[in-house]
């Protein structure tokens, strides 16, 4: 029996052989084949990362999908952004990319997508009700192999990139997905190329492919100060986030990345639309506003950010995750790799490195994330009581909990999406600000 804690807000996943087996995954497919038929989509495309299930998992959703009468095009071992640009340029085709992330190797699920928009909330919560209710398709479907994926995305962004100067540049993929494209895609580009846990190896024998946890840029960090590397670039498993080290080996937070691509479209596209999480620096909105562009605060979540990209015709938007969605001269989905090559181009039209280029945004003082334990029935009512408190004393932006803001700095309280608990970040003009907060 399919368990029902797998069908997450944004995604589908679970422990491998535990509650994600290939006889779920079957079902699945067959529900998300239902579900895109009565949408008016047959076409799907279905990839999978390098963990040592997820091949089984990909044959088996296949049988589903076509059992519900899909036509399927499986790309093989692909990155999430591969199997998103595929399904857009196939006219808004199905997305079916079996990854576990950045998770541990033993936990595998399902991303899913109409062209580049995912499924989320109700739509995901829909496929369980189907498969519970017995409520599947059945028609007469067919797969077919496309081995030439991977080749033709890597020849689309290499198109589109155009890099004015060589740079050395370390690329640590944490032995995930990153490695197969942004070590040729840059080579090609004319870059000197220092690979490090590219190898695909669906163990994550050296550390967890997450660049959001800074303890996992620890190699990368030593290497490029090393190698006196030029930047360094970090892939999370399926390749759709991305983190940056600079020149001096020092991480960068991936909302401060966000403003060294909003300068760059905005200095193109004036009055353009830029879109952040809560979670974000107070520095990003107002560099935003201070290029001439409109900057919106919405709610974390790759799938909610991403949905109002498209709502807003907003050019660039991301998170503190490291989902960063590039509109300008691309489709509008988080890709780590092409993103990668944008914030490259950036650096290589400059004759200043990237630690002189970020010394140009202004710094406030951040706490990291505390995520105090909250049962998911007592979310709502704490917070709540918070703004009921603040209200009326302060400018409160309640898009997603409570973002406050006070006179030298702001402080967040949300729930998690995910977890049983809550979400407080602070941020101040100094570290005394912050705390105080």
């Amino acid at each position: 029996m399919i368990q029902p804690g797998i069908f997450k807000k944004y995604d589908i996943r679970g422990k491998v052989g535990d509650t994600i087996t290939e006889a779920g995954a079957a079902q699945i497919g067959q529900a998300f084949g239902t579900y895109l038929q009565r949408q008016g989509v047959r076409e799907v495309i279905v990839g999978h990362d390098n963990r040592h299930s997820s091949r089984g998992l990909a044959d088996a959703a296949i049988q589903g999908l076509v059992r519900a009468g899909c036509i399927v095009t499986d790309i093989g071992m692909a990155a999430t952004p591969v199997v998103y640009w595929v399904a857009v340029v196939a006219g808004g085709a199905g997305a079916m990319m079996i990854t576990g992330s950045h998770l541990k190797p033993e936990m595998n699920g399902f991303k899913l997508a109409i062209g580049k928009d995912n499924l989320y909330g109700d739509q995901i919560q829909s496929l369980y009700a189907m498969i519970t209710s017995g409520d599947l398709a059945v028609g007469e479907g067919h797969s077919v192999v496309d081995h030439h994926a991977n080749e033709h995305y890597l020849t689309m962004a290499e198109n589109k990139l155009s890099h004015a100067r060589p740079l050395k540049i370390v690329v640590d993929a944490g032995n995930g997905m990153g490695g197969i494209y942004a070590v040729p895609l840059l080579q090609a580009l004319g870059h000197h190329v220092i690979p490090l846990y590219c190898e695909p190896d669906g163990l994550y024998p050296n550390h967890q492919p997450d660049p959001q946890d800074e303890a996992n840029l620890r190699d990368l960090i030593a290497l490029v100060r090393e190698q006196k590397a030029d930047l360094g670039l970090a892939f999370d498993g399926d390749s759709d986030r991305v983190g940056v080290v600079d020149d001096q080996g020092h991480a960068v937070q991936a909302d401060r990345v966000l403003v060294l691509l909003a300068r760059d479209v905005l200095s193109r596209h004036p009055g353009a639309t830029v879109i952040a999480d809560v979670l974000s620096t107070q520095v990003l909105f107002d560099e935003v506003a201070k290029a001439g562009g409109r900057p919106l605060i919405w709610i974390s979540g790759h799938s909610m950010i991403k949905a109002k990209m498209a709502q807003e015709g907003a050019l660039l938007g991301g998170e503190m995750s490291g989902h960063i969605f590039m509109g300008d001269d691309y489709y509008g989905f988080d890709d780590g790799i092409f993103v990668a090559g944008r914030i490259v181009q950036i650096l290589t039209r400059q004759s200043q490195p990237l630690s002189a280029l970020m010394a140009t945004v202004p710094t406030l003082y951040a706490t990291p994330e505390y995520r105090p334990h909250c049962p998911d029935d007592l979310k709502t009512p704490v917070i709540q009581a918070v703004h009921d408190a603040l209200k009326g004393r302060y400018a409160i932006n309640d898009v997603d909990g409570v973002r406050i803001t006070f006179e030298r700095g702001w402080g967040l309280l949300r729930a998690s999406n995910t977890e049983p608990v809550l979400s407080l970040r602070f941020e101040g003009q100094t570290e005394a600000d912050a705390l105080e907060y």
